[in-house]
């Protein structure tokens, strides 16, 4: 069993698709490479509903999807947490009186409103680093196909993000991003990223001690509190910086390497 563990986010902290940076830095690479060939783990913990092919010459133990609606480790599924038909009809139909496009994500595939709205193709730019249909988008499909762990909702206005965030069941969790576009994460209670990443390390029997969380947005926050190192990327939020265990360095300026090197995890 690994002594350690580590969690990372993707976007803004492994990579950085908006300001060009498709793949990890080559010292991200290797010191992940070291930090698991002496025995520790390393786990994506993430938004997305899978792994880019950008990030492929990285290898991971676990996976956390979702924010922590679909929990793999070891090519084990430990946790699966997804909407039901109704929840998927009702998330479709405030859409139209919000004026709003959805994503719903899943592990098996991505189901869209229309993937050629320019919200979605925006959506696509700012996270795939293209507006080409990622291959795990569905074209046609019904309501009783979908199995989506998150819905991403994206919006013209905050106007309309506010009325559809207004309108949605009590008890959803919801994260609402005004930066790069208009949108909300949304997914049902359960577990979050956070809480994901706590329930993992407990059931590996890994000490509190030999944790590691690297992220740089306000999903993260919880991630890093409930780790022992809660590392704040250089290139984050000022929020997730006030809270972080330590900040490193940027996303491009070797951030994730000079972190683990300072902890002596590699």
């Amino acid at each position: 069993m690994g002594n350690k563990i580590t969690f990372l986010d993707i976007d803004g902290t492994l990579v950085d698709v908006p300001s060009g940076m498709i793949e990890p830095a080559q010292s991200t690479i290797e010191a992940l490479k070291k930090f698991r060939a002496n025995g520790n783990y390393t786990v994506v913990a993430t938004a997305r509903s899978a792994v880019p092919k950008t990030i492929s010459k990285l290898d991971f133990d676990g996976y956390i999807f979702c924010n922590g609606n679909y929990i793999v480790f070891n090519n084990e599924v430990l946790h699966d947490n997804y909407f039901s038909i109704e929840d998927i009809q009702y998330i479709m139909n405030l859409s139209d009186k919000c004026d709003a496009q959805y994503l719903l994500s899943g592990h098996h595939g991505v189901w869209c409103s229309n993937l050629d709205h320019p919200l979605c193709v925006r959506q696509r730019e700012l996270f795939l680093g293209g507006p080409d249909k990622p291959k795990d988008s569905i074209d046609i499909w019904k309501v009783e196909d979908v199995h989506a762990n998150m819905g991403t909702i994206l919006f013209n206005s905050e106007e309309d993000m506010m009325n559809f965030k207004e309108k949605l069941p009590e008890g959803w969790v919801v994260h609402a991003y005004i930066e790069a576009n208009i949108r909300l994460d949304i997914h049902l209670p359960g577990f979050s990223k956070g809480s994901a990443v706590e329930f993992l390390f407990k059931k590996l029997g890994i000490d509190k001690e030999d944790t590691f969380a690297f992220g740089d947005a306000q999903n993260d926050i919880e991630m890093l509190k409930l780790v022992k190192h809660g590392i704040a990327m250089g290139n984050g939020t000022d929020e997730i910086k006030s809270i972080a265990y330590y900040v490193t360095d940027e996303v491009d300026k070797d951030g994730i390497a000079n972190a683990l090197k300072k902890f002596k995890a590699i």
